[in-house]
């Protein structure tokens, strides 16, 4: 959302098209500030339903050619995802011919990906995003290749742009943050709850802060705003922990109650593991936005978290799968103001200086129109 409306504000034209229709539940108000017409392509549309069938027809009578061989491909695939995917990319090719669009640009390598290869049938450039899921987990690593003939993977941390130049030797990879307007400054609530605003999965390791919670004084409170599929687990760890009077479950929460539970808090706590399916965290949204706020953060010393996390001077870092480390670095925040508002302000001064959204927009505005100025010049495979 932060990209589409930065790129918005530079006076780029965007469309959006999107392979699921949205899910029920919390809707942050900032979404209706995007002006992008956003088109539901539909999860499984059929070459013979109305719509694909004129947009292939169309597709096919400009690049006969091209259209024909990215078929047969997809035919000979045998996978009836991969045809799946090459209907829907018929779907937005005709889109990009129709409405004038320069430029295909898709977040994560995985299903945007298959669809903003081939819908480059139309003869545009395409680029992609990718975070973190989407390189590490065991059951997309290996399928990078999807990524092949980009113009260029944007991805949002140098740890992973180190991780994909060896991955994708030859390929142009870009180090764009993810930008974040700075808010106004929250600063410390002494006595306030621990906060952890996070995805309830395995690599948020929501289960080692709660047995560090467990480790803590009596005095010590720990906020969790966020949902996911280990909500049960969690709940029953912290009742087995003796714990659960003092955790509160908050669920998923509109930005401004998140916002609300930042003003509350007394730091930001995430510890991040690498999962048993290899899954790991990029430059976790939530550390940024907490440190933009001048609170400081704990997370874990793994990946490319010591980017933003500096010990010491923008944050704490502890071993990760170690709740006593986390319960000595949770407690000493607790005790030593002058130290958590010293670690606050060096984060939102890092924080001010590399991820503005205007100087973010701007990178991806130069990539986007090198990549289409080269289209122009040359197929696009």
């Amino acid at each position: 959302m932060r990209e589409l409306l930065g790129l918005e504000a530079r006076g780029i034209t965007v469309g959006i098209d999107s392979l699921l229709p949205p899910e029920s539940g919390v809707r942050h108000a900032e979404v209706d500030r995007v002006r992008a017409e956003v088109r539901y392509i539909g999860r499984s549309p059929r070459l013979r339903d109305r719509e694909a069938m004129s947009a292939h027809a169309s597709v096919a009578l400009r690049h006969p050619i091209r259209w024909a061989r990215l078929a047969r491909r997809a035919r000979e695939a045998g996978i009836p995802e991969r045809w799946r995917r090459f209907v829907q990319a018929g779907i937005v090719a005709h889109r990009l011919e129709r409405e004038g669009f320069d430029h295909v640009h898709c977040h994560f390598a995985t299903a945007a990906c298959e669809v903003a290869r081939p819908a480059a049938l139309a003869g545009r450039s395409f680029t992609v995003t990718a975070h973190a899921k989407d390189i590490f987990h065991e059951d997309n690593a290996t399928a990078l290749g999807r990524t092949l003939g980009a113009a260029g993977v944007v991805t949002v941390s140098r740890y992973n742009v180190d991780h994909l130049r060896t991955a994708l030797p030859g390929l142009a990879i870009h180090h764009v943050p993810n930008g974040l307007p700075l808010p106004d400054v929250c600063g410390v609530t002494p006595g306030g709850p621990v906060l952890c605003v996070a995805r309830l999965v395995p690599k948020k390791a929501i289960d080692v802060l709660l047995h560090a919670i467990a480790r803590c004084r009596d005095d010590v409170r720990l906020e969790l705003v966020g949902d996911g599929p280990q909500r049960d687990e969690l709940e029953a760890l912290a009742n087995e922990l003796g714990i659960a009077d003092c955790v509160v479950f908050a669920g998923a929460r509109s930005s401004d109650e998140v916002d609300a539970a930042y003003r509350r808090c007394s730091m930001v706590v995430l510890p991040c593991r690498i999962d048993a399916a290899g899954d790991r965290d990029g430059t976790p949204t939530v550390l940024v936005e907490a440190m933009g706020r001048g609170l400081p953060v704990i997370s874990s010393d793994i990946v490319g978290l010591a980017e933003i996390v500096q010990h010491g001077i923008t944050g704490l870092l502890t071993p990760a799968e170690d709740p006593a480390a986390l319960a000595v670095a949770i407690e000493h925040l607790a005790t030593d103001g002058e130290l958590a508002a010293r670690l606050g302000a060096a984060g939102r001064r890092l924080v001010a200086d590399q991820f503005s959204p205007a100087r973010s927009a701007e990178l991806l505005c130069r990539l986007f129109q090198r990549a289409a100025i080269s289209s122009r010049h040359g197929a696009v495979g």
